[in-house]
């Protein structure tokens, strides 16, 4: 984590050799996951943006239209 920190101060690029790729954020969300070895992966809770940005919507516009409806209550 050190030499990713020193690297972006010195020259703005956190990356540097022998290191794995810290990839610039962009639209495939690409992130480096660092833990007991860091990787480079994407779409961290991607489930979860999922359900804000896309199920409940749904959801609340079938309730609008009154095409879904619950017994909750």
């Amino acid at each position: 984590m050190m030499k990713y920190w020193s690297n972006f101060a010195r020259n703005g690029n956190p990356n540097g050799k022998g290191l794995v790729e810290w990839p610039q954020y962009g639209l495939n969300e690409e992130y480096l996951e660092f833990n007991l070895e860091q990787r480079k992966a994407e779409k961290l809770r991607k489930n979860k943006v999922d359900f804000w940005l896309k199920t409940l919507p749904e959801k609340m516009k079938k309730m609008a239209e009154g095409k879904e409806k619950h017994g909750e209550l």
